[in-house]
């Protein structure tokens, strides 16, 4: 691969000349592989040649004063841009460990962690407009490819997403460098995405599948690694017993809370012929949103799905509301649970600790299995 040069050419800076378009030097350096300190370093270089630039328009009472400006104004922003993450950083020996790097230098060597839906055109599109105005305030996670040269490869360990849409501008991606094991890797990984509103059950229990299949790591050793309770990973490996034919069935599989996972796989269980009902039902709201019907665009795909393997016709789904119902400890309100559009959200006190809550998050799934098998033991009685 032809290395990329780490110098700007005398007509992408010359301070006497309007540029053709405003920030033509900085989109010259967002392809340019460097460090934070040498990217903030050459930034500044360039707001003294702007500031420069401006004054000599106004001198000469050129019409590339307001083209000038707004160079100024951008390297400015870039500046300030960059050395809040210097700030952020911390010590110095930290900041050596951010770059910029080109995309092609990346690969990603770690199971995968999300539905192909995640990683659509249009979601890293509107990443990467966001990126191109704003600039990539957030870093990517990498180590140094084992076995390769220095600076020759890297392997993404967190920021997929942000790498696609840099990739995408052509531009080089800010990444931290860090010489990750291979379980920091998978750590980092689990991480970034655990807490994660919009990572569905289905998800998670494929990838910690496809992580104990390929590291041949059983369930309590990634529970240490990833420091979560082991009953976690066991109730969403569960979920894999699902067959793949239903879940690709679903348009939007991330749409699926881990407890009507769970009601479709006991489902499943009972009467395996359910799932030829489900892929055909599934399929055949496809079709029919895709008519542009306007009843199948309102109907819920889980619902379909649940009422095909039962046999039943589906259940009109419910319009928009915001029932809430408040949780107390004590006197002391501390969450509240509210249902939107068939979902429902909990909403935690500023003043509970996130320790608490990632616990709460940790052991939810065996409450939510006790519960279910209480309620079904009581109906059993009635």
């Amino acid at each position: 691969m032809a290395e990329i040069t780490s110098q700007l050419t005398d007509d992408e800076i010359d301070e006497g000349a309007a540029p053709e378009q405003p920030f033509a030097p900085l989109a010259a350096f967002d392809r340019v592989e460097m460090s934070l300190q040498e990217k903030l370093a050459r930034t500044q270089e360039q707001l003294e040649r702007a500031e420069s630039a401006l004054e000599a328009a106004k001198a000469s009472g050129a019409q590339g004063t307001t083209a000038a400006r707004a160079e100024l104004d951008a390297v400015l922003a870039e500046n300030e841009r960059l050395k809040a993450m210097a700030a952020s950083a911390g010590s110095s020996e930290r900041l050596a460990e951010f770059r910029y790097i080109d995309p092609s230098r990346i690969e990603d060597g770690l199971p995968p962690d999300r539905f192909d839906v995640a990683y659509s055109a249009e979601e890293i599109a509107g990443l990467a407009e966001n990126i191109r105005q704003r600039g990539q305030d957030l870093a990517i996670l990498v180590r140094p490819k084992p076995g390769s040269s220095p600076g020759e490869a890297y392997e993404i360990a967190a920021g997929k997403r942000r790498l696609a849409a840099c990739r995408l501008l052509g531009i080089t991606v800010l990444a931290r460098v860090r010489e990750l094991s291979d379980e920091g890797m998978l750590a980092a990984r689990f991480s970034e995405n655990h807490h994660r509103e919009d990572l569905s059950a289905f998800e998670r229990a494929r990838y910690f599948a496809l992580t104990m299949e390929r590291t041949g790591l059983n369930g309590s050793e990634l529970a240490t690694i990833y420091g979560v309770d082991k009953s976690l990973i066991s109730h969403l490996l569960k979920l894999t017993r699902i067959p793949d034919a239903v879940i690709r069935s679903f348009r939007n599989p991330r749409s699926v809370s881990f407890r009507k996972a769970r009601e479709l796989l006991d489902v499943l269980l009972r009467d395996p012929t359910a799932e030829d009902r489900i892929v055909r039902a599934l399929r055949d709201l496809a079709q029919r949103v895709a008519s542009g019907d306007a009843a199948a665009q309102e109907a819920e795909e889980i619902s379909t799905a649940l009422a095909a393997a039962r046999r039943q016709a589906p259940a009109p789904r419910l319009g928009r509301r915001a029932a809430a119902r408040p949780i107390y400890l004590g006197r002391r309100q501390v969450a509240t649970v509210s249902q939107r559009d068939g979902r429902w959200q909990v909403r935690f006190d500023s003043l509970i600790s996130e320790e608490l809550v990632e616990r709460l998050s940790d052991r939810l799934p065996s409450i939510l299995e006790d519960l279910e098998n209480e309620l079904q033991r009581t109906t059993r009685v009635a």
